[in-house]
């Protein structure tokens, strides 16, 4: 018996078109999902959507609405291949028995034992195994799981001459604040803890008892804050990424997009520095000294002609001798160049002498690659990937000017000599053999940490820098780890996009009238009821005694042999 007319085809119609529904929404939703960033959070950003729910229940609600529409399309492709077999088993050529038997992993098998692999079949055999990854690839699509973000900052630092301009700030509520002029802004507070350590550091290393292991003084590692960035070295080379911008969110962001909620990974860049070299000569020979007692006070000066005068008193009552160290300071500015020129002076109280240097700037912008290996990690610089410009007069005036100034801090010397007599060198003055060069290394060090702290004001990530102020650019790789609804890989779109073109085959297929057989081919049921006398049911009891036997009460009909 055959039949032309679509109506035997109903139910394959109606489970491939709900499928193709089913998928055609989960694909079209899946692409919406990745295409626009959502993540677990409370604040959307530009660039971040935000959902609030609880990731575990969501995850599960995910896995079942998958595992169903997987289902569905299972038997969707089943339905398509049992019309296979009406119309084949119509057709005058017939059909393979092999293909009698529903579409299952264990007919397929048998398909491939016995090499009878037709494309349409084949094709049906893929997709119904590719349903089994629906609950997965729905998971994947739309489940929350710990994404890698890679979050490109263009523009993260500015060049020296960029720290005279006025910037603004981004709030967390759009708003836009005055963030000021970084060179107008006192930084002396973060400056002076600073000297006090790379002096007492550097004393401990003349004295050769630099050491964590020294039990006889305290152990200072270089390794320490300055502003708001960790370094991992005194020397700061005059980078200033302000590290804890990028640590968690800190406002609006221009340029790039930043979310709201993330856990920082690491964090690479090519930000501006700026090397600064300090040297010291011995001018003793040029100057006056002279000294005087006045009630066991002793007061030395030192003073040239054409130079500064500067004058230094020491307490030498009892003991105090021995921890009497003072550095006197002074800023003359060459009139020709506009260098400046840092006098200092260190007494001898005992001799009732001095050391007199006079020491002069130098140094050059660059850009430099630097890296941050974790939230506890400090900064580290890198190689310079491109030299920039020499520092001009005015630079090398702030920086002199700003150490003058934490000189006379405290007293005389300030934080830089009391790290000397904390750390046991030169104390007392009378030891000035190695005064110059260290001197050098802990002036440049303070130098190189002003410059880096002034850029630390606005290298945020929610500072508005505008246009670059130089030709040099400088980029910023940063890299969180966000719970983030979907972002998957591709693949698992292509399978849903797979599904669907299958499924809408199917759908097509079930509408185009061709010759079938008008009952279930592939029903073991529908085929013994046409090949035993008596037509048998579902409920039908059998039994096997040489044939096929059908029981229905007293009455028993044998049906040909199987």
């Amino acid at each position: 018996m055959a039949d032309t007319t679509p109506r035997f085809h109903l139910v394959a119609f109606l489970t491939s078109m709900t499928s193709s529904l089913c998928l055609s929404a989960l694909l079209g939703l899946g692409i919406y999902v990745n295409v626009n960033k959502f993540i677990v959070g409370t604040e959307a950003t530009p660039g971040y959507q935000v959902v609030s729910l609880n990731t575990g229940s969501w995850n599960v609600v995910c896995t079942v609405i998958g595992t169903a529409v997987g289902i569905l399309a299972a038997v969707a492709f089943s339905n398509q291949d049992d019309i296979l077999t009406r119309r084949e088993l119509a057709h005058h050529r017939g059909v393979l028995a092999i293909f009698l038997r529903p579409l299952t992993i264990k007919r397929a098998l048998e398909q491939i034992r016995y090499l009878q692999l037709p494309v349409q079949r084949t094709i049906l055999i893929i997709c119904t195994i590719a349903t089994a990854l629906m609950g997965a690839a729905t998971v994947a699509l739309f489940g929350v799981h710990a994404s890698r973000e890679l979050i490109i900052n263009p523009s993260s630092s500015v060049a020296l001459a960029g720290l005279n301009e006025t910037y603004f700030e981004n709030g967390r509520d759009e708003g836009l604040f005055a963030s000021g002029i970084p060179t107008a802004s006192s930084v002396s507070g973060q400056l002076s803890g600073f000297l006090y350590k790379a002096a007492y550091i550097a004393g401990r290393r003349m004295r050769g008892s630099y050491s964590p292991f020294d039990i006889y003084a305290a152990y200072l590692p270089e390794q320490g804050p300055l502003g708001d960035t960790t370094y991992a070295a005194l020397n700061t080379d005059g980078v200033g990424l302000n590290v804890s911008s990028y640590l968690q969110y800190s406002g609006f962001t221009e340029g790039f997009n930043m979310p709201a909620q993330f856990e920082f990974n690491e964090l690479s860049a090519v930000v501006y520095g700026t090397q600064v070299n300090v040297s010291c000569q011995d001018m003793t020979s040029e100057y006056t000294i002279s000294s005087s007692d006045v009630e066991r006070v002793t007061l030395i000066y030192a003073g040239k002609a054409d130079g500064p005068n500067i004058t230094l008193l020491g307490d030498l009552d009892g003991y105090k001798i021995l921890t009497t160290l003072a550095i006197g300071s002074a800023v003359t500015v060459d009139p020709e160049t506009g260098d400046p020129i840092h006098t200092l002076v260190v007494p001898e109280y005992i001799t009732e002498s001095a050391l007199v240097l006079e020491c002069t700037y130098s140094g050059r912008e660059h850009l430099t690659t630097v890296s941050v290996a974790s939230p506890a990690s400090p900064l580290v610089i890198g190689e310079i990937v491109q030299q920039g410009p020499l520092i001009g007069p005015l630079v090398k005036q702030r920086i002199a000017n700003v150490t003058h100034g934490l000189l006379s801090v405290g007293g005389q010397g300030g934080n830089l000599a009391r790290g000397f007599i904390d750390a046991e060198y030169n104390a007392d003055g009378l030891n000035n053999t190695d005064m110059a060069s260290t001197l050098e290394r802990v002036i440049g060090q303070l130098g190189e940490a002003y410059i880096s702290v002034l850029r630390q004001q606005v290298e945020r990530s929610n500072i508005a820098k505008g246009s670059p102020s130089s030709d040099f650019e400088s980029e910023l790789r940063l890299h969180v780890t966000v719970s983030r609804m979907g972002g998957a890989q591709y693949g698992w779109l292509a399978v849903l996009g797979t599904l669907l073109l299958v499924s809408l085959i199917g759908t097509i297929r079930t509408c185009t009238s061709r010759k079938a057989v008008g009952f279930e081919a592939q029903d073991a049921v529908a085929l013994l009821s046409r090949l035993l006398d008596d037509p048998i049911r579902d409920t039908t009891r059998l039994t096997y005694k040489d044939k096929l036997t059908v029981l229905t009460g007293s009455v028993q009909s044998e049906g040909k042999h199987s």
